[in-house]
């Protein structure tokens, strides 16, 4: 009996203690699944999907159908103090531009110095009520032109009273081709 014992003991001893992987590979596909779900990849930065009209612009075929009605929203980089465009990306102002007139900057809630967008809206407006439908324009258009180097969230201003004035035909002006 001792000796069944001592080769019991013996045997116990030589099996070496094995870990189950089982439990360790679990948690490894909960973590990978977890931040599989929880990662948010990184986007493009100063982009906007819209879907272009594809009946209107320079690759149309035949003439194009203008109508006096239209409203272009000019966003210019121009020089401070001055009227004059510039290329310089830091040394400018936004100018915003519709038909004739110039609307004048203010300085918003965060102190930043812009262009009026709450006359911009107003005069979206009044277009907007004061425009007659055609058969090629049943809603009043808006053109947006923004020069390069305007920063984009002036654009996207622009963009926000159009839509704050319940305008759903906006355009993006394309740039000027020099003949």
């Amino acid at each position: 009996m001792a000796e069944e014992s001592k080769r019991i003991r013996q045997e116990a001893q030589d099996e070496e203690p094995g870990i189950s992987m089982t439990p360790m590979i679990d948690i490894v596909f909960q973590l990978l699944i977890f931040f599989m779900l929880a990662c948010r990849f990184r986007t493009e930065e100063g982009q906007m999907h819209a879907f272009l009209p594809k009946n209107r612009g320079q690759g149309t075929i035949g003439r194009a159908v203008l109508t006096l009605q239209e409203v272009r929203v000019k966003l210019l980089w121009v020089e401070p103090g001055s009227f004059r465009e510039t290329q310089h990306p830091t040394k400018g102002r936004v100018l915003l531009k519709v038909r004739d007139r110039t609307f004048p900057n203010v300085t918003n809630r965060y102190g930043e110095v812009m262009p009026d967008y709450d006359q911009l809206y107003k005069l979206v407006c009044r277009a907007r009520d004061n425009f007659t439908p055609t058969k090629n324009f049943p809603t009043q258009p808006v053109i947006i032109d923004a020069r390069p180097m305007v920063p984009f969230k002036h654009i996207i201003a622009a963009l926000n009273e159009c839509v704050r004035a319940q305008i759903t035909d906006i355009t993006f002006a394309a740039k000027e081709i020099k003949y």
